[in-house]
């Protein structure tokens, strides 16, 4: 299996969307949220993540190779992030944000739900076990 693959599956990046190097992990109570979602939020979740984790390597490889270091921490809800920008690399923020918001609606998926569901993903549960077997499914496919 291709290592890009084998990482989108095991990582997705920070909440939505965003693009940086680390992956840091948010943690939430498992009792502030009520936990529902149903088989379809699992595989439009498990085809929006996967797209956007492909989509953010990319960008962040393109914005590198641009800079030629390593690229700033760039959140699409965070103005400011966007804003201190050169105007290319500001350009392929930009568009990074808007295929990322054109991926979760292709996949029947709010912003808002999607984060929802990254929320339950980050916590480990079973919704990150049947994303993972979902992601397993679509990948052998």
């Amino acid at each position: 299996m291709n290592i890009s693959i084998l990482t989108s599956i095991s990582v997705f990046g920070g909440l939505l969307p965003h693009i940086s190097p680390d992956h840091r992990k948010i943690s939430f109570d498992h009792y502030a949220y009520a936990q529902s979602y149903t088989q379809q939020d699992i595989l439009n979740y498990s085809r929006a993540g996967f797209e956007i984790e492909l989509l953010r390597q990319q960008t962040y490889h393109e914005i590198k190779t641009t800079i030629n270091q390593r690229p700033p921490n760039i959140s699409c809800n965070q103005p400011i992030t966007l804003q201190s920008l050169a105007p290319n690399v500001r350009g392929i923020a930009d568009n990074y944000c808007n295929n990322t918001m054109r991926i979760i609606r292709d996949n029947n998926l709010s912003v808002e739900r999607f984060n929802q569901l990254k929320q339950y993903y980050d916590q480990g549960g079973d919704f990150h076990q049947q994303v993972q077997k979902m992601l397993l499914i679509e990948v052998q496919k």
